[in-house]
Formats: C-alpha cells, sequence, structure tokens
C-alpha cells in the first residue's frame, strides 16, 4: 500500500490530468512566463470545497453505575462511517520562499454517521458541523504541462478542531433489557489533526489559478466526552473519537 503523502500526491496528480484539456478553454494570456512573478514575498487568498471519505474509531470505557462490574469497566470500540453533506474554506497563503509557502485555513465540513455501538446501546447522532483551523505548509515543484501553467504541490497541515457539538444523541438500548430509550447532548472536547497532502495549481490568468489535490488526515488526539446514561441508573462512559480519512478538493487562488 503507498504511504498517504505519496498517495494523496497521485491522486492530486491524476485529477489535474483529467481536467488539463477544460481548463485551457478558460484560460487567458499570461504578460509573463508561468508562476515567474509568484515567487518569495507573494500573497495570495483563496476558497476551496470537495468531498470526503472520511470516518471514525470510537472508543468508549464504563467508568460508573451498571457499566462496572465488580471494578472492571465495561469497555468496547466501534467504527462509524462520516458521510460529507457539505463544506468548504477560505485561505491566506505567504510565499517565505520561490517555492515554500505558509499559510492559514478556516474551514467547516456538515456530516452525516453512521450509528455506533461500542458498548451496549446504539448512538444514532444527527447531521453535524465541525469547524477547522488550519496551519498550512506548500512545497511547490517546476511547473510542467500546458505553457508550463501546471504546478504540482504537497504540504503538510496542522489542524486545531475547537470542540464537537453532536447535538442531541439517540441512545437505544438492546430490547431484552427493556430499558427505555433516551436522548443525551453531546459535544467532544476540541482535539488535535495532522493532514499530508498533494496536488496540482493550473493558471488560468496572471493573477489566479485553479486548485485540485487529495489529503490524508488523521487526529494526532481525540475529541473527548464524558457521558452520563440516566435511563442506565446515572451510568457514566468516558467516550474518545478518533476521526479520520481522504478529503478531494478543488478551488481557486488569488495572488497578490
Amino acid at each position: 500500500m503507498f504511504p498517504p503523502l505519496r498517495t494523496a500526491s497521485i491522486l492530486g496528480l491524476l485529477l489535474a490530468a483529467s481536467c488539463a484539456s477544460p481548463l485551457q478553454h478558460f484560460s487567458e494570456p499570461l504578460s509573463a512566463p508561468a508562476w515567474s512573478d509568484k515567487g518569495e514575498g507573494t500573497r495570495s487568498v483563496g476558497f476551496s470545497s470537495g468531498w470526503a471519505f472520511y470516518g471514525a474509531e470510537i472508543e468508549a470505557e464504563g467508568v460508573s453505575g451498571a457499566l462496572v462490574d465488580e471494578g472492571v469497566p465495561d469497555t468496547g470500540t466501534d467504527n462509524t462511517g462520516l458521510a460529507p453533506r457539505y463544506g468548504g474554506a477560505v485561505k491566506y497563503g505567504y510565499s517565505v520562499t520561490d517555492s515554500l509557502s505558509l499559510g492559514f485555513m478556516a474551514e467547516v465540513r456538515n456530516f452525516e454517521a453512521d450509528p455506533i455501538a461500542p458498548l451496549t446501546a446504539t448512538l444514532t447522532a444527527k447531521p453535524f458541523s465541525t469547524y477547522h483551523l488550519l496551519l498550512t505548509s506548500r512545497y511547490h515543484l517546476a511547473p510542467f504541462g500546458h505553457e508550463d501553467r501546471w504546478r504540482p504541490f504537497f504540504g503538510v497541515d496542522l489542524g486545531y478542531i475547537p470542540g464537537v457539538d453532536f447535538g442531541s444523541v439517540d441512545v437505544d438500548y438492546p430490547a431484552e433489557t427493556g430499558i427505555p430509550s433516551e436522548e443525551v447532548d453531546i459535544k467532544a472536547s476540541s482535539y488535535w489533526s495532522m493532514g499530508a497532502m498533494g496536488g496540482a495549481s493550473y493558471l488560468l490568468r496572471d493573477n489566479l489559478s485553479f486548485d485540485m489535490g487529495a489529503l490524508y488526515e488523521w487526529a494526532i488526539t481525540p475529541g473527548e466526552k464524558r457521558l452520563k446514561l440516566e435511563n442506565l441508573g446515572g451510568a457514566e462512559a468516558d467516550i474518545e473519537v478518533w476521526p479520520g480519512g481522504f478529503l478531494l478538493f478543488f478551488g481557486l487562488t488569488w495572488f497578490f
């Protein structure tokens, strides 16, 4: 299996190749050789959207009440798929050298999660949003293709997610227990993520590029929550959420 960074780079370049011909019809003549004036000191702003192939691992440990048997906590792990509904990002970048740029990105993603059952109960959340603040780095390689307008890049992102509000979550207990269902409000703590990505930009005109690529992202700390289940005699469980997956993205960048 390819490592995440190489996989992301390959996906990004395949996406770029698939769009090469259509983008030429939207491009304008350049006043200077492509990318020759986009070196050290250049600033940029932009926006992007895309699609995600995402999921999360949920780890649970009972810490009180019926979830603890003779001092031994009930533990369990489950995985859930996170189907994207919409998302978008705005970004700012600064070229510290001719090849390396650093920046900041603010992003919102909205997901619909599959039900999970890390312990005996099944938890079903409604669609929810996550908000991401990211420090970005991009290393740009030599231009290629039509008039050298294509320029591949790869990079690493460090993300901070300031808590995830799942809202009111349905908790359904096994029918044989006779315990009625209930709703609990779940707001997980903040967590940190890392991302490795690759892609390519196409210079549409002097100050505007079309960007596309792929990102592999994983949590380096979990979102955490202590869950209290009133219908289970007030039993409590500690929940950890470890999200991660692939994101395909596309967008526009303006240079100044």
